[in-house]
C-alpha cells in the first residue's frame, strides 16, 4: 500500500469484485440469455447448481424462476446465499445482497475445493 503499484491492485481487485456485483444486480432485472459464464467459472456454475436446491423453498414462489446457468438464474442463487428471501412481493436485492451472498459464495467455492483434494 505504500507504493503505487500496491494502489493500482487493491483498485483493480475492487473494480473485479464491483463489476461482479454490477453484473449480477443487472441480470436480475433483465432476464436473458447471458451464460452464467460471464461471470462465474464452469466450476464455479456445478456448486451454484448444487446451492440451487437448497435455497429453493417448497413452493412454486420460492422455486428459482430462470432458465438454469443463464446469469439470471445465478444472480437469484447468490441473491439468496446473501439473506434474500426469494419472493417476488419483495423488494428486489440490491448490491448489498448481493456483495454479501458473493462474499459467502467465495468462502463456500474455497471449501468445495478443499473438499474436493481429500
Amino acid at each position: 500500500m505504500e507504493t503505487g503499484a500496491g494502489l493500482m491492485n487493491l483498485g483493480v481487485l475492487a473494480l473485479q469484485v464491483s463489476m461482479k456485483i454490477l453484473q449480477l444486480t443487472q441480470a436480475r432485472d433483465n432476464p436473458g440469455t447471458i451464460s452464467a459464464e460471464a461471470t462465474f467459472a464452469p466450476l464455479q456454475k456445478l456448486l451454484l447448481a448444487a446451492l440451487v436446491s437448497r435455497y429453493e423453498g417448497k413452493t412454486e414462489k420460492q422455486k428459482n424462476p430462470f432458465p438454469e446457468n443463464t446469469l439470471s438464474w445465478a444472480a437469484w442463487v447468490i441473491a439468496r446465499i446473501g439473506g434474500w428471501k426469494g419472493y417476488r412481493s419483495q423488494s428486489t436485492p440490491g448490491p448489498i445482497t448481493m456483495y454479501r451472498g458473493l462474499a459467502k459464495f467465495d468462502h463456500l467455492w474455497e471449501a468445495w475445493n478443499l473438499m474436493k483434494d481429500v
